[in-house]
């Protein structure tokens, strides 16, 4: 990160050991707090306040080994001159708040994805009552204590929750309260807040509501992270957030899902004209994904733009990548990353993409191609990316090894929609011979992703479940760690609340859970002709959660953690077998192929009739954070 120029990142790790001795000292019982907190896979959500309890408690030796942790985080980052970002409150309190101050106003909030109650609503504590300073201040006290502080704080009260109250001076007086909570106890205190609010509910955070929040505290003192600027800034519709400095920001990525996807001519554009508004107040640039692991080339392309005084010429900079990444000069190599960035990295919709591809969707008869670029040009990239490895330097390159795997395994996603396409249709005309050939297909594209994937450990769930075990110091929790583990990359809930929602392209995950529920889905199907009966969506998909879904998450069967095979000898195979299915009139439905023509035009840049006003608060853009 360091050598990245990222020089402020946020630190949570540890922060339940010093809630629970809050929680104590405030006169809760144990048994409050366990009910809400949530399992380890699942914190960052009961952090901002959408569900509690959900796939704990925690155990002490999991607060004991986090608060080690983060004071090794710290004193890496301070060594390393990198500001800590520490969590504050953000009024998020435990069903039992109420009964020891049952005058206080709380709320509970509002039902977050449909989860039940056992696992939503926890209690909001309103800012403008006392006891939120005295709560705050708290908590303030003692994580200073614990960790030290760099003044830099994170709070988001609102996150996916509308507040109660709408009125423009209530806003601003919640956060003056939240503010005043931080300098109370450090007088230096800079009130670091996401803008996701705004985003998520722009109806609701009109601009003199949004400006009442953004405004209740000195300029200066609050820094906004723009967080999916490369789509849905929000910097121009705000007027630079009325003087507060803010980052701007790229999402890129939801739950950590597979699936070659960038903005990049959003990414190289829109930061230098963030930077050259008129009064603007940026003050860096920021990465906030919610996973890793997949598309680095977005995330190095984003983090050089921090040293950049004007956009790239992505031509080169692609070529020059295409170098970097493998060690060598290959023009088959270059020709790959052309392709790439003119196709899957040429993303020019407005639409969240939350990676929700055919083959990791929960299976119905109404799914649709997630694709916005040339089907034919991936296939040709993937065709020469295969080429550059005749270069024995370049085959034995690593990076080159995992984007064969990875450009594979795109080619088998669009593969599967083509063969996916054809099983609807051959259904759908009650044509039995037909659907079984594609319901065959169907599985030999799951079996060939399987084994593909299993020559790289980085798309490997073995590796994924050892990690999660090693963290136990006792069976029971080696097993709640692993359901954990596994809950998340699956129903993500106690019965599939935001199913699929961080989705892993797999090995492993293709061959025990994707692939068994397309098998019992496609076997439905053909009795249904078969028999001459109706479909019954509602009766599979609980079929497929009983059978397939609920046991993989309570399942502990080992999985390899050590790749087999030759990346690149599989994917040539894998390429001559299914690379006649991908082209776009193959994979696309009927009307998405001349969608996706009319995108060709780049959009018009971001920007406003509206120049942000001159405020006092004005610096070099110079900070880069990440998420």
């Amino acid at each position: 990160m360091a050598l990245n120029g990222i020089n402020m990142a946020l630190a949570f790790t540890g922060q339940e050991a010093v809630w629970e001795r809050v929680y104590l000292q405030l006169g809760l019982d144990q048994g409050d707090v366990d009910r809400h907190f949530t399992g380890p896979a699942f914190l960052a959500w009961q952090r901002m306040g959408n569900v509690r309890g959900w796939a704990g408690p925690l155990r002490p030796s999991w607060h004991s080994h986090s608060r080690v942790l983060q004071h090794r985080i710290l004193a890496r980052m301070r060594e390393l001159g990198m500001v800590a970002v520490l969590p504050a409150f953000a009024g998020h309190v435990p069903r039992g708040f109420q009964r020891l101050f049952p005058n206080s106003s709380t709320t509970p909030l509002q039902r977050w994805n449909r989860f039940p109650d056992e696992y939503c609503c926890p209690l909001l504590l309103d800012p403008t009552d006392p006891v939120f300073k005295r709560v705050g201040t708290l908590f303030m006290r003692e994580l200073i204590a614990e960790f030290g502080t760099d003044h830099v704080y994170n709070s988001d009260t609102f996150n996916e929750m509308q507040p109660a109250d709408g009125r423009p001076e209530y806003l601003a007086q919640v956060g003056k309260a939240i503010f005043d909570s931080l300098v109370e106890v450090d007088p230096k205190a800079v009130w670091m807040i996401q803008n996701w609010l705004f985003v998520h509910d722009a109806p609701f955070w009109t601009d003199s509501r949004a400006k009442a929040l953004l405004t209740s505290v000195p300029t200066g003192r609050m820094l906004v992270l723009d967080l999916m600027a490369e789509l849905h800034p929000q910097y121009l519709r705000l007027q630079s957030y009325y003087g507060q400095p803010f980052i701007w920001c790229m999402l890129h990525n939801f739950g950590g899902t597979l699936g070659l996807y960038g903005a990049v001519n959003n990414v190289n554009r829109n930061v230098f004209e963030a930077r050259a508004m008129p009064n603007s107040t940026m003050v860096g640039t920021g990465l906030t994904m919610e996973g890793t692991g997949q598309n680095y080339v977005m995330y190095d392309f984003a983090n050089e733009l921090a040293w950049r005084a004007e956009p790239a010429n992505l031509t080169d900079w692609f070529s020059r990548y295409a170098t970097r990444r493998y060690g060598a000069s290959n023009a088959a190599a270059d020709e790959s990353w052309q392709l790439l960035k003119d196709s899957v990295y040429t993303f020019r919709e407005t639409w969240k993409n939350h990676g929700k591809y055919i083959v990791v969707k929960h299976p119905t008869l109404r799914l649709k191609p997630v694709v916005w670029y040339s089907v034919e040009a991936v296939r040709d990239a993937w065709q020469k990316l295969l080429a550059a490895g005749s270069a024995r330097a370049v085959r034995a390159n690593a990076n080159y090894r995992h984007d064969v795997v990875d450009l594979a395994r795109q080619g088998l996603q669009l593969a599967a929609a083509a063969v996916y396409k054809q099983a609807v249709m051959a259904f759908n005309k009650r044509r039995l011979d037909a659907l079984r050939k594609w319901s065959a297909q169907m599985m030999e594209v799951f079996s060939d992703l399987e084994r593909v994937l299993s020559t790289d450990q980085l798309f490997m769930l073995g590796p994924w479940l050892r990690n999660a075990r090693q963290r136990a110091t006792t069976e029971l929790e080696e097993a709640v760690y692993e359901w954990n583990a596994r809950n998340q990359l699956t129903l993500w809930g106690p019965r599939g609340e935001i199913k699929d929602y961080a989705a892993k392209q797999w090995a492993g995950l293709v061959s025990h859970y994707y692939r068994p529920r397309w098998q019992r889905f496609l076997d439905a199907l053909d009795r249904a002709l078969a028999e001459g009966r109706a479909f019954n969506q509602t009766a599979v998909s609980h079929d497929i959660f009983v059978n397939v879904e609920e046991p993989f998450t309570l399942d502990r069967a080992d999985f390899p953690t050590k790749p087999s095979g030759d990346a690149w000898a599989v994917s040539q195979e894998l390429f001559a077998r299914w690379s006649p299915l991908l082209t776009s009139k193959s994979v696309l439905k009927k009307g998405q192929a001349a969608a996706w023509a009319s995108t060709k035009t780049p959009p018009p840049a971001a920007s406003s009739s509206q120049t942000p006003a001159a405020h006092k608060y004005t610096t070099e853009p110079s900070v880069v954070t990440v998420l």
